[in-house]
Order: structure tokens, then C-alpha cells, then sequence
């Protein structure tokens, strides 16, 4: 084969090779072969897609806006239990002044007053995380915080401050770290204040009473024991209820713990109307109280009832 037609059949299969695409060896000598590559075409990559309005949205506003309420009930929970827990110093001073305790026992009582302060912010957080998240369901996030800024809300009862010395988390560290001696001490005198608190009350509730309705001596005697007998059973829930905030409506309100009929039966009918349109703010506290009574004497005459009820097969063939 002569120089000229080898150089054609090279040339030829050169040509052939890049019109397929293909990578073939092309001898220009044979003793140096070469691979001809076909030029590889740009990496196609696909454009960035742009979130959509819904996304942007649920970016801001879902995450940020819960960060805000969760940030505000925190700190709302800081002021709180600071709150709390200064009451309950004054307690812990109250009971060391009262049975002498030692160092040791103070200690202790800090523990369990820090402790109770911590159990009795958990309605606290559950009705704060309520409050907030219904109020703001629908808010905007970028408003969000100073909205939340703007809200100004107690939770727990005009004195839920005091709530530490009810649980019987702080009672029980009472009965383990006083002595015998000590514990008696303490209950005569909680005894005695609340004795006077009592009193106090329902002397100020009749002098009011009787300022208002001019009473005679004997319809004060006989409202002065229904008011007496309604202070021992509601003050508690009246002071939480109302906190210290005695106004007049409020004290003669106390005369309505007791059913209509019972009033009617010392007052006159136009006594009775003056007290009833004086306390009318006040019904709706009465109303409740005066529901859990009758539930409360429906719900112990009912089990009464099923007491009295043969048991089993023998006891009705008996009966």
C-alpha cells in the first residue's frame, strides 16, 4: 500500500469517528497511536427556584412568632416566680420568729420554699400558653412582639403568690423538719389568724349590711350568723376570687352565699330588694358557689340512696 492511500484511510476513519460521537483510535503511525475525544458539552444545571409567597409566609411567621410567645411567657415567668418565691421568704422568716429554728432547719425550708414555688407555677405556664397562643393564632410575626409587649396580664387568682404555702409539698416539709413542739406552735397561731380573719370580715360585712338596710336588732343577730357562718366557708375563695379589693357591693355581698328564701325570711321585702340591686355586680360569683352547694348535697343524698340498695342476688330476695 503506497504512502498516499494510507494517509486517505486515515483520513477517512478520522472523520467517521466524529460524525458518531464516539471515542475511536486513529494510527497517524503506527508506531504512535492516538484517541481523538469528542469536546464534551457543558454540565447542564437547572435554575434556582423561588419559594412562593405560601413558603415565605410560612417562614416568617410560623417560627418567629412562636419564638416571640415563648420568649414573652418566659420572661413573664421570671417576674412570677420571683414573686412567689419572696412570699414565701416571708413565710420561712414567719415560721423561724415564731418556733426559733436553727440554721440547718431554715435551710431546708428554703429548699422546700423554692421547690413549691416551682410546682406552683405549673397551672401558671398551662394557662399563660393558652392565653397567648389563642390571642395570637392569626398575628402577623412581624407585629407579633410588640403586641406581646403590649399585653398586660395576671394569671392564677388575684393571690396566687400565696398558692406555695397551700401545697402539701410545703406542709409536708413542715411536719419533717419542725419538731412536735414547733408544729403545734405554728398550727395555734395559723389557727388564731384565721379565726380573725373571720371575724374580721364578717363584722365589716354586717357593719356595712346594716348601714345600708338599717337593721334592727334582731334581723342583725339572726344575718349576723348566716354572715358569720358564710365567712367561715367562702372567705378563701372570696380573697382569691377578689384579692384584697373591699368595696361595699362586695362585703354586703356576702349575705347572698345564702339561698333567697333564707334572707327573705329576716329581711324585709324592700331590705331584700336593696340588697338584692346593691350586690347585683356580684351575682355571678354567688351563683356558682350557691350550684356547687346544691351539686354537692344532690351528689351525697344520691349515694346515700345507693347505699341503702341490696348489694347482691341474696340481699334483694331478702329484702
Amino acid at each position: 500500500m503506497s504512502f498516499l492511500t494510507r494517509i486517505f484511510i486515515s483520513t477517512s476513519m478520522l472523520l467517521v469517528s466524529m460524525g458518531q460521537g464516539q471515542d475511536q483510535p486513529v494510527v497517524a503511525d503506527k508506531d504512535k497511536p492516538a484517541i481523538m475525544r469528542r469536546p464534551l458539552q457543558p454540565e447542564t444545571v437547572p435554575p434556582p427556584v423561588a419559594p412562593t409567597k405560601l413558603d415565605q409566609n410560612e417562614t416568617i411567621s410560623k417560627e418567629p412568632l412562636s419564638a416571640h410567645i415563648s420568649a414573652h411567657i418566659s420572661k413573664l415567668a421570671q417576674a412570677e416566680r420571683e414573686k412567689r418565691l419572696q412570699f414565701m421568704k416571708v413565710v420561712i422568716n414567719d415560721v423561724v420568729r415564731l418556733c426559733q429554728l436553727d440554721e440547718g432547719q431554715q435551710d431546708q425550708l428554703l429548699l422546700a420554699a423554692k421547690g413549691a414555688t416551682e410546682r406552683s407555677m405549673k397551672n401558671w405556664h398551662e394557662q399563660a400558653e393558652r392565653y397567648f397562643r389563642a390571642r395570637l393564632k392569626d398575628a402577623d410575626s412581624d407585629t407579633a412582639k410588640e403586641t406581646l409587649d403590649g399585653m398586660t396580664v395576671s394569671f392564677g387568682g388575684n393571690r396566687s403568690k400565696e398558692q406555695g404555702e397551700s401545697l402539701e409539698l410545703w406542709k409536708d416539709t413542715l411536719s419533717v423538719v419542725l419538731n412536735e413542739k414547733q408544729i403545734a406552735r405554728y398550727e395555734e397561731v395559723l389557727k388564731q389568724r384565721n379565726l380573725d380573719r373571720i371575724n374580721a370580715f364578717s363584722s365589716i360585712s354586717m357593719t356595712t349590711l346594716d348601714g345600708h338596710l338599717r337593721l334592727t336588732p334582731d334581723q342583725k343577730e339572726g344575718l349576723g350568723e348566716l354572715i358569720y357562718q358564710a365567712a367561715v366557708n367562702h372567705l378563701d375563695d372570696v380573697q382569691r376570687y377578689w384579692g384584697d379589693y373591699f368595696e361595699k357591693g362586695m362585703l354586703m355581698s356576702l349575705a347572698n352565699a345564702n339561698e333567697d328564701e333564707v334572707l327573705q325570711e329576716i329581711l324585709t321585702e324592700g331590705q331584700f330588694e336593696r340588697l338584692k340591686s346593691a350586690t347585683a355586680n356580684f351575682d355571678h360569683f354567688w351563683d356558682a358557689r350557691k350550684r356547687e352547694r346544691r351539686k354537692k348535697k344532690e351528689d351525697e343524698e344520691n349515694h346515700k340512696q345507693k347505699s341503702k340498695e341490696p348489694t347482691s342476688p341474696t340481699e334483694r330476695q331478702v329484702n
